[in-house]
């Protein structure tokens, strides 16, 4: 399990900080929160609460420093991360954050890579490896490539899950 999640962060690493969140389809004004998560807890749950409102409650370990729109919470394990994508009322994550504990209001969501994802995500390691022999780095995502599929075949899916939070708000708390 530590290393799926290791994995995940990984995962989450590599398209966090570039790419964009997708709106949620979910109406805000209608969505009751169910319930509070620990960021320990959240993956082991994390199945039955896709698409739902959830409070995940966090050290900020680390905020966007370009866009701010996006921040990763830790909880008292250090392992478990968790990225906040900025909405609703979050416009933004300021740097200040880092080192705090925030509570989340927020839906968790889901990103699924598929299969044929996985193998294109290997083939281009694979590239990068031949063109600039760095074969350091490309062995570490070798072996998250091949985590992702052994969690895949252990876990009889077609497709590895990576889960983030669109917050809608936050507040600092001790």
């Amino acid at each position: 399990m530590k290393k799926i999640l290791s994995l995940a962060i990984v995962a989450i690493s590599l398209v966090a900080c570039n790419s964009t969140a997708k709106k949620s389809n979910t109406d805000t004004k209608e969505a009751v929160t169910i319930q509070t998560v620990s960021v320990d807890n959240l993956l082991a749950q994390a199945d039955d609460l896709v698409e739902k409102n959830i409070k995940v409650k966090g050290h900020v370990t680390h905020t966007c420093k370009h866009s701010g729109k996006r921040c990763f919470l830790v909880g008292d394990n250090e392992q478990f991360t968790i990225r906040i994508e900025a909405g609703g009322k979050i416009t933004g994550f300021n740097r200040d954050l880092v080192g705090n504990t925030i509570l989340v209001d927020g839906i968790l969501k889901e990103r699924r890579l598929s299969k044929e994802y996985i193998d294109q995500m290997e083939h281009e390691v694979q590239e990068k490896a031949q063109e600039d022999g760095t074969a350091e780095t490309c062995a570490t995502e070798m072996n998250n490539i091949k985590d992702m599929r052994a969690w895949m075949k252990s876990n009889n899916k077609d497709h590895y899950s990576i889960y983030f939070v669109e917050g809608l708000s936050y507040e600092v708390v001790e």
